[in-house]
């Protein structure tokens, strides 16, 4: 059995493959990588032990031809590849690489000595569903990631709320679409899963939903996950009582502006200040500076709707870090209230607790 295949497809192939090995060493199946030809369809097939990544492309030149070799150190003799072909030959349990030289690798073999078959649990499932765009699992990455928990002390944080609308917090920030994505009743997904959605290329995403299992598929990528437990102690009303919350006091503020200013900012907040500075609405712009003084800076408004002076205590790296995740260049913030700060960037509003100099 081999194929062939150009180099740079291969290398591109096995640099997204490799995103959805976890390479667990207490779970061998997780560093390892299928590698199928059939039809004329080379996929790619790897895992972290609960979500499955396949990478495909067609028109692959060669016989019907399947192979599970070991994910570090194929990869890495691939990306170090420069010639313009690569051919992948199987000889018992030997895979040979033909491209700037010839390459032995030694296939792992099971408990009876056979060629490891990696599971597929797509072999019995559907790809057909409804349409998701690119474009909104992109805005999900940049805009509500960084408002998820990354420690386990409330493990529900740690996930994205699909229902109504997309929501993601630690307690302290959180973000919300207002978008229904997937059209099914509410399901927490693990960030593991979303992250793999990163690695589809096409503008078309069908999603469909098997009992407990997620398929998102395109052509060139599949990712198959799990519906998490949790959904019912997800505090959704208290967070949508945040989004919804009105404010007196608005004003528009160039984003990119805005975080050149936190950057020079983050320069003089000291190792006790708990990463907290303070921005202060005056009547023609916002005073940032730090705890104590030693660093100031105005930004001017771009538009000021019913102003009143308002005080308050942020986190700055929490405060830049959601400020990323807006794709506009200009924000809406809303201020005014005891607790929290609000912006609305098209469909996401942003959430963030304010900081009680108390503490």
């Amino acid at each position: 059995m081999k194929l062939s295949v150009k180099t740079p497809i291969m290398k591109e192939l096995v640099s997204r493959a490799i995103k959805g090995a976890s390479q667990n060493k207490l779970i061998p199946l997780t560093g390892l990588m299928a590698i199928q030809l059939k039809d004329g369809k080379l996929t790619l097939l790897t895992t972290d032990a609960s979500n499955y990544l396949y990478v495909m492309q067609d028109n692959v030149a060669g016989d019907e031809f399947y192979v599970t070799v070991q994910v570090e150190q194929f990869s890495k003799l691939i990306s170090k590849m420069t010639c313009d072909m690569l051919t992948l030959e199987l000889n018992d349990a030997v895979l040979s690489v033909k491209g700037n030289g010839d390459y032995k690798i030694e296939l792992p073999l099971d408990e009876t000595g056979e060629l490891i078959k990696f599971p597929s649990p797509m072999d019995n499932e559907t790809t057909e569903g409804i349409d998701i765009s690119l474009a909104t699992i992109k805005t999900i990455l940049n805009s509500i990631k960084p408002s998820l928990a990354v420690t386990m002390e409330v493990p529900v944080y740690t996930r994205y709320y699909f229902g109504d609308r997309v929501i993601g917090t630690d307690s302290e920030k959180m973000a919300s679409m207002n978008k229904n994505v997937l059209q099914i009743e509410p399901v927490l997904i693990s960030q593991e899963t979303v992250n793999l959605l990163d690695v589809m290329t096409c503008e078309t995403i069908q999603f469909h939903k098997n009992d407990s299992k997620l398929i998102f598929a395109s052509l060139d990528c599949i990712v198959y996950g799990n519906i998490m437990d949790g959904v019912d102690d997800y505090p959704v009303e208290p967070i949508m009582e945040l989004v919804e919350e009105k404010f007196e006091s608005s004003c528009k503020l160039d984003r990119n502006a805005l975080l050149s200013i936190l950057d020079r900012i983050s320069l003089f907040v000291g190792q006790y200040d708990n990463k907290c500075i303070t921005l202060t609405f005056a009547e023609e712009g916002v005073n940032v500076s730090s705890k104590k003084s030693t660093g100031i800076e105005m930004l001017k408004y771009l538009e000021s709707e019913n102003f009143k002076p308002f005080t308050c205590s942020v986190d700055i790296l929490v405060f830049t870090q959601q400020l990323k995740g807006s794709t506009s260049d200009t924000i809406q913030l809303e201020y005014g209230n005891d607790n929290t700060l609000k912006w609305v960037d098209n469909d996401i509003t942003q959430v963030m607790a304010l900081f009680d100099d108390e503490e």
